[in-house]
């Protein structure tokens, strides 16, 4: 404590310098994985609701897979920003080394799958966005594929990078989205 004020009253405290101190890691770890988390929950809510003749669903289903694919983005960036220090190369040999731990193998090429899903899922949002009725018409073959491709990445995802009871979560997760696929009203979508 400091001395007395000017008037000799009561002492004034001396101010303490309190350095910053950024967020623990356990806080960037847990909103690292949160995002991956919303972005899967967000992912399988969408396409619960996309096999649905109601406008209503269909918009919400919209909203929730714009919500997912913004969730990804941001966990990308907190992976890019976090634990690679803004380095292509070591996300690169990180997500090949965590994929040949799993499987026993790797391509080297496992972070152009996430960029090129990326793209792919905002290209699929701007569409459905854009156009819903052209959206909704497209090829079965299109919708297929582009399922595929969110099984394979949701499902590899779920796998590579979570560990323990997580990944049971994740293949909920994922097989929430799958049982969306086969329920509705009997009328046949291209959602």
């Amino acid at each position: 404590l400091g001395g007395g004020g000017l008037s000799g009253g009561p002492p004034v405290p001396t101010p303490v310098a309190v350095e910053y101190s950024p967020p623990s890691m356990a806080l960037d770890e847990a909103v690292l994985r949160g995002s991956a988390w919303l972005s899967l929950l967000a992912w399988a809510a969408s396409e619960w609701l996309k096999n649905s003749s109601s406008a209503e669903r269909e918009l919400r289903a919209r909203v929730l897979f714009g919500a997912g694919a913004l969730a990804l983005l941001v966990h990308s960036g907190l992976a890019f920003a976090l634990r690679y220090g803004w380095s292509h190369a070591l996300a690169a040999s990180d997500t090949a080394r965590e994929t040949e731990a799993l499987f026993g193998r790797s391509t080297g090429l496992e972070i152009f799958a996430n960029y090129a899903f990326l793209l792919a899922w905002g290209a699929e949002l701007a569409w459905a966005w854009g156009s819903l009725p052209r959206y909704l018409a497209r090829p079965r073959l299109l919708r297929d594929a582009s399922r595929a491709l969110f099984l394979v990445m949701f499902g590899s995802g779920a796998t590579v990078f979570a560990e323990g009871g997580w990944r049971q979560l994740g293949a909920a997760g994922v097989l929430a989205a799958v049982a969306g696929w086969y329920r509705g009203d009997g009328t046949p979508r291209h959602v």
